[in-house]
């Protein structure tokens, strides 16, 4: 079985390139709906996966959703 391989880059929310080294920091206090936006655009195209992201930043399934 092959891994699957996740995408280097995805379009942010506003257009922007998003990358792994552009995410929001791991160590975030305080989300504002951009940065949640960001995070939400990296696991739909690929950068991520929903389990990696909820790991990362130390939130549940139910908060990224």
């Amino acid at each position: 079985m092959r891994e699957k391989k996740h995408g280097t880059h995805v379009i942010g929310p506003d257009g922007s390139v998003l990358t792994r080294a552009n995410l929001p920091p791991a160590n975030l206090k305080r989300w504002v709906a951009r940065r949640k936006a960001e995070v939400i655009a990296a696991v739909k195209g690929g950068l991520l996966t929903m389990p990696q992201a909820c790991a990362r930043y130390s939130i549940s399934t139910e908060e990224f959703l």
